[in-house]
């Protein structure tokens, strides 16, 4: 390969602009992925997409600026990729709408693992023919090496259309999508274009999503006759991976944090009208949106969601309700528990799939508050109800 005479480096504002993403991607994965102290399914899918997009993002960077040439092995190692972002979009709708993911789910992950198959016969072919897919892709100006492929690496065509499959998967999850955020709104008895709550509001962007995308790959499409257009595709992922890096930002919890200890609603200016709006407010989250059930749901959030400082909600909990955040949180994950124990699906579960799905991490700490709730373990309370 030495005395191919390669394109010059190309180092403009599309590569820069790509890179800057593909290392967003990186550092969000990490945050999702390995930094939270409690690991949801949420936060895992979320962070394996992000990975997905910088799998994307770092060949695209590597191929359209030539540094390909320091790593031919790495010469179409994201197609697969392709066939695992819908899954993981449509996985993290399903955990914000009901909370939990079946064991089936993961059956979606088939074409990906399909796919890498597929391509290991064009992964195990020496450089010179990983050269010749990159000029043909990136330079098809320049000339080729003159090579014999020693076998069909391409037997069901499926490479060679791989983009609009790709596309049409990409499509058909964003459908599916869509129909689960119909679903949760249409339950909620809510609109779509007036969205109450926090999850409400994350929900409303996936049409938006949708529409961009097509809007997106149509135009790409129009402008690029002669090449794939991955840089643009690949600024756009790039956009993407910022947009969200904007969002985790936005709905961090640092700007409620409060390094005072004040003595208990000293001052206080909470009167009974605006106790009982919060107080109404606090139900209609909790009993629609059902954000409990998320482990990482906190006093923060509601207040977020309520619209409303972290001490004046503290409050008229406490007052309203008669009991802290934590034990109004408790009261609603075991009155969920009862449910789910109650119910047919419920008498085959293991204690530990309950407990993560109305939000404890632990089952130890889930079998605490339960006992303390109900007076008997959840496997004694599940008896005495299957048994009646």
């Amino acid at each position: 390969m030495d005395q191919i005479s390669l394109p010059p480096l190309r180092i403009d504002l599309f590569s820069i602009f790509i890179f800057l993403g593909l290392m967003q991607a990186v550092y969000l994965g990490l945050v999702y992925l390995i930094f939270p102290a409690k690991r949801t399914p949420t936060s895992i899918l979320q962070g394996l997409l992000l990975w997905s997009m910088g799998g994307f993002l770092l060949e695209i960077f590597l191929m359209y600026s030539g540094l390909i040439a320091h790593a031919w092995y790495l010469v179409d190692f994201s197609e697969p990729l392709g066939f695992l972002v819908g899954p993981l979009f449509y996985g993290v709708i399903l955990c914000l709408t009901r909370g939990k993911l079946s064991k089936k789910f993961w059956s979606h992950s088939v074409p990906f693992f399909a796919y890498m198959l597929y391509m290991i016969p064009f992964w195990a072919l020496p450089d010179a023919a990983k050269y010749n897919a990159w000029i043909a892709s990136y330079h098809p100006d320049f000339p080729r090496l003159d090579y014999s492929y020693p076998y069909q690496t391409d037997p069901l065509l499926i490479r060679e259309f791989v983009t609009p499959i790709t596309l049409l998967s990409i499509a058909v999850y964003g459908l599916l999508c869509l129909r689960e955020v119909s679903r949760f709104f249409s339950n909620q008895n809510a609109s779509i274009w007036k969205p109450v709550t926090q999850a409400q509001k994350r929900l409303r962007v996936v049409p938006f999503i949708l529409v961009t995308v097509l809007i997106f790959v149509a135009g790409v499409k129009i402008f690029n006759f002669e090449d794939t257009g991955d840089h643009w595709y690949a600024a756009y992922i790039a956009f993407t991976v910022y947009l969200t890096s904007f969002l985790h930002i936005r709905s961090s919890n640092l700007e409620h944090a409060d390094l005072k200890i004040p003595e208990k609603y000293q001052g206080s200016k909470l009167d009974e009208e605006t106790k009982s709006i919060l107080i109404g407010k606090v139900k209609l989250i909790l009993e629609q949106d059902k954000s409990y059930l998320n482990p990482d749901f906190s006093l923060p959030n509601l207040a977020k969601e309520a619209k409303t400082s972290v001490h004046v909600l503290s409050q008229a909990i406490n007052e309203g309700f008669g009991k802290t955040f934590f034990e109004l949180m408790a009261e609603y994950r075991v009155r969920e528990a009862c449910l789910i124990l109650k119910s047919e699906e419920g008498a085959y579960l293991k204690m530990e799939e309950i407990a993560e799905r109305v939000g404890y991490s632990s089952k130890s700490s889930f079998n605490t508050v339960f006992k303390k709730q109900m007076g008997m373990t959840p496997s004694e309370y599940r008896k005495t109800v299957q048994m009646s």
